[in-house]
């Protein structure tokens, strides 16, 4: 195994015991036999591994991991944030750089990992902590009829 190898199921290995996740898809044709020793120590119950995304599957699956040997483009991380996951890790190298940032950022996810000596870059995207509920977006800081007669601007 080598070094970039190993940083890579160790990352995917604390995403996995952080989320704990019940049901889990890989997006890659490499032989990842011993990230998949690793998942089987843990809770989860369904992992589905396939070299491409499968449109007509409409199993919606925890976590959704696409490995840097995957070439996705735009409309495919589309499909995959609005149609089968809501928790999404993305690895890439380093080819086209500023294009797979700029990608990424369009679409809402964020840089978690960037390491140029083994050439890995890791992007995620969470729905449950993308959008935070904050305290002044309330239908009570929008609007405040009791002040309407008192002030104009």
């Amino acid at each position: 195994m080598t070094k970039k190898e190993k940083i890579l199921f160790s990352f995917i290995s604390n995403i996995i015991d952080d989320e704990k996740p019940d049901s889990i898809k890989i997006l890659t044709s490499k032989d990842i036999s011993k990230l998949i020793k690793r998942i089987e120590k843990t809770s989860t119950k369904n992992l589905s591994i396939s070299p491409k995304i499968n449109n007509d599957n409409s199993q919606n699956y925890d976590l959704y991991i696409v490995l840097d040997d995957i070439n996705v483009v735009e409309a495919d991380i589309g499909i995959i944030k609005n149609l089968l996951s809501q928790k999404i890790v993305v690895f890439s190298d380093f080819k086209e750089d500023k294009k797979i940032d700029e990608i990424m950022l369009k679409l809402g996810l964020q840089t978690e990992l960037r390491d140029k000596t083994n050439k890995l870059k890791c992007f995620s995207y969470n729905l449950k902590t993308y959008n935070n509920k904050r305290s002044w977006n309330n239908p009570k800081g929008w609007a405040n009829p009791e002040n309407f007669d008192k002030f104009r601007w």
